[in-house]
């Protein structure tokens, strides 16, 4: 029942994610009430031949996923609202986390103590830049579609020209999203730049790096260690999409190990730099004592969050790996029912 799947598939493909899983269930039963009625008409038991007629029936599928949704089209049409949005995501995904990291980096070198200043500038730069991919990318799209060109994969099917030899394969799916595992490898590679610059930035000048120098003796290089290993996972995930088993296992070692190294690091380590604290109490707070308890409770906070994250990731990966190694097709419910007339 392939062509079922593929079929339901390539509908959902042109669903709204919030309704997709409610229409296809529509869909996979009144396709199991066509395919059965076609097997009573033609008095062929159901096979590819039965099923191919009831879904040339049904017609196009991205004609039939637009009946169920008539109004999501308005700015850009149907032709190319997929087109769009697709173009949109993958420009934005590629574009931002690479404009927010080249903001952070220039405005940490201009001052590396200021990290704050610096992440208003590279949220805003953001913002920006997202504002004008959105607009131009919308007028590039509105212009070529004015034009009455049709695009190659979201053109229109002429009515009662569909058939099934045009269904695509189904779909690989993937469990890990692409634009949150680049999110993860931008922000691991700033955050690393972040920990560095401001030791770089201090030789030679009277700028005082805000981490304890005593840390790099041991736990920075560790900390780096961890860094690449956790790049690497990452660049994996990348590259699989899916959590299987051995990169759920690596994953919890990852995460267990990272958050052993905090909590190790919290209560056995004075993470700032003493002489940083000094200035700030001199500049900003006015008093040792009261910098010291500033600092102290931003490292607990800042450790507490991490550690939570690292604890969803672990459960979210085992739960998924689980979803992976017993699979329920959504649209295998028609399939059991016919296999079993």
């Amino acid at each position: 029942m392939n062509l079922i799947d593929r079929y339901i598939a390539e509908v959902g493909r042109h669903l709204p994610e919030k309704s997709r899983e409610d229409i296809e269930a529509e869909i996979g039963s009144m396709l199991e009430d066509m395919i059965d009625e076609n097997s009573r008409q033609t008095g062929k038991p159901v096979n590819d031949e039965v099923t191919a007629a009831a879904l040339e029936q049904l017609g196009d599928p991205k004609l039939l996923a637009y009946q169920y949704t008539p109004a999501r089209h308005y700015l850009i049409g149907p032709d190319w609202y997929e087109a769009y949005i697709e173009t949109l995501k993958r420009v934005l995904a590629t574009a931002l986390p690479v404009v927010a990291l080249i903001t952070l980096f220039i405005a940490l070198a201009r001052n590396p103590i200021d990290f704050v200043d610096a992440a208003g500038q590279a949220f805003g730069r953001v913002i920006d830049v997202a504002i004008g991919i959105l607009f131009w990318v919308t007028v590039a799209f509105i212009i070529v579609e004015r034009t009455d060109t049709n695009p190659n994969e979201f053109g229109s099917a002429k009515p009662g020209g569909w058939t099934v030899s045009q269904l695509p394969k189904l779909p690989k799916m993937r469990q890990i999203s692409i634009a949150e595992t680049l999110a993860n490898i931008v922000f691991l590679t700033g955050f690393t730049v972040w920990i560095i610059l401001p030791f770089v930035w201090s030789q030679g000048n009277e700028a005082v790096p805000f981490l304890n120098p005593d840390l790099w003796q041991i736990w920075l290089p560790v900390f780096f260690v961890l860094v690449v290993l956790t790049l690497i996972h990452e660049i994996l995930k990348l590259i699989i999409g899916n959590w299987t088993q051995p990169l759920m296992i690596t994953n919890v070692i990852l995460c267990l190990v990272s958050i052993a190294y905090i909590i190790a690091l919290v209560t056995t380590q004075n993470i700032f730099n003493p002489a940083f604290l000094a200035t700030l109490s001199e500049d900003v707070v006015g008093k040792l004592r009261d910098t010291a308890r500033w600092a102290s409770w931003t490292v607990n906070i800042s450790a507490a969050i991490t550690i939570g994250i690292y604890i969803w990731d672990m459960v979210n990966s085992i739960i998924m790996a689980k979803r992976l190694n017993s699979p329920e097709p959504k649209n295998a419910i028609a399939t059991e029912k016919m296999l079993k007339q």
